[in-house]
């Protein structure tokens, strides 16, 4: 008790909630003080209400008093978006009003050996809107140890059943020497709860530029092969770009020299040549978030196949995305379309490419939303065809092939988890029921 009624403190815009926050305190604490009335004004004295983002650092710690020792900053801010826009510490306007909270990390335990706890949205690391970017930017910037552990919300959520959202928890060390230290996008399940805040599992990056986004890694061959990739983002003038696909190009029997993508994805991205003949299925068709690339012919689209299908961008959508969508803005900034093949492994990309894509027409699923039909190409049979692509893009990058066994483990434990494969129905394009990872 003497402890939390001394040297715990805290805000909230809310009066009530910090009513409620008193109570919370008085709950663990209740075996001790023999007058809990008093016991919980004296932690209620503690907690005020206040928009805590309309304060500077220095006036916010002054708000509290002089406390001996380091601070502990923690916080889980409002994830929502804001009707009217707050400001950021360097005077820009956000409507995203946990990232003000944010920069608390290091305006308000700025002091030697402070350290600070957020729990926030996923898009701390992903979003590149421009307050993002400069939030971001300035976090590297303010020195210190930047630790961001990423969380899935599938099979399990960080908040529980009841609230599904990809989370980050970012944890800075004033005190700490300057560095970046990340993690991959964790899916878990009951099983590894004991061990899912183990920053143990983060890696360092140095002190890389994060401004674009933060790469979620987990491997120090995957700092080594996103340290590679992210040099050639450079385009060259051959390589096509991404627009949104009408459901008529996307419809037919003979081969398209467009390679398509569809917007979302998860075990695996659903990259197509076509969708079968119309005669083998029944329904209207969706293209809604469907990428197309243009290819200048078939050779191209072949070899764009081959790469689009790699287990290495599967792993880079991972790294750069948030498990989920697949934006116009990867495609357009993928960094192994930008690749110089000698003219050999070209031949043998655009034969494997070729070869890929019968491989995903054995295993096709359809789903049905509001009533409109989409179609999902699974790379159950073409294992050993991505195998080899993966080896062609890792030798012309200049890395050992065991970045391929690197590359085969991360999917492994994307898809099933902690050592389980977990099946979903779906329908095969006759409409027979089918399991899907």
């Amino acid at each position: 008790f003497p402890f939390a009624a001394t040297r715990l403190f805290g805000s909230d815009i809310a009066p009530q909630a910090c009513d409620f926050a008193a109570f919370s305190l008085l709950g663990q604490v209740a075996h001790q003080p023999s007058k809990p009335v008093q016991a919980w004004q004296s932690m209620r004295r503690n907690l005020i209400a206040m928009d805590a983002t309309k304060a500077s650092g220095r006036e916010l710690r002054a708000t509290f008093g002089s406390v001996p020792g380091p601070l502990r900053l923690i916080c889980n801010p409002p994830y929502a978006a804001a009707k009217h826009a707050t400001s950021l510490a360097d005077g820009t306007r956000t409507r995203s009003m946990y990232l003000p909270f944010v920069e608390m990390a290091w305006t308000v335990a700025n002091e030697r050996d402070d350290a600070a706890a957020l729990v926030t949205p996923l898009a701390l690391g992903t979003n590149r809107s421009a307050d993002h970017r400069r939030c971001r930017s300035a976090l590297s910037a303010a020195g210190g140890e930047a630790t961001l552990l990423f969380f899935d919300r599938q099979p399990h959520a960080l908040f529980g059943e009841d609230a599904k959202t990809r989370a980050t928890i970012l944890v800075r060390k004033a005190g700490e020497p300057d560095g970046i230290r990340t993690s991959r996008l964790l899916k878990w399940t009951s099983k590894q709860r004991a061990t899912i805040f183990d920053q143990e599992r983060a890696v360092h990056i140095g002190r890389a530029r994060i401004g674009r986004l933060v790469p979620k890694l987990g491997s120090s061959d995957e700092v080594r092969l996103y340290d590679i990739l992210d040099r050639l983002r450079t385009p060259i003038a051959i390589r096509p770009e991404p627009v949104t696909a009408k459901a008529s190009e996307i419809v037919g029997s003979a081969l398209s020299s467009h390679v398509f993508v569809s917007g979302t994805a998860y075990n695996f991205l659903n990259v197509f040549r076509n969708y079968p003949d119309q005669i083998s299925w029944r329904g209207e068709l969706s293209a809604s978030g469907i990428h197309r690339l243009a290819c200048v012919d078939h050779k191209q689209a072949d070899i764009v196949t081959a790469i689009m299908a790699s287990r290495m961008a599967f792993w880079l959508w991972h790294v750069e995305c948030d498990g989920f969508h697949v934006p116009a803005w990867f495609l357009a900034e993928l960094p192994l379309l930008n690749l110089r093949f000698p003219p050999e492994t070209l031949h043998e990309l655009s034969l494997l490419g070729r070869n890929v894509w019968e491989g995903l027409q054995k295993d096709i699923l359809t789903s049905r939303n509001k009533d409109r039909l989409t179609f999902a190409f699974r790379p159950t049979h073409v294992a050993e065809l991505r195998d080899q692509v993966d080896l062609l893009l890792i030798d012309v990058l200049g890395l050992p092939t065991s970045i391929a066994t690197s590359l085969a483990e991360f999917e492994q434990k994307v898809v099933s988890i902690d050592g389980t494969v977990r099946l979903r129905k779906a329908q095969n394009v006759q409409g027979d029921n089918v399991d899907a990872t």
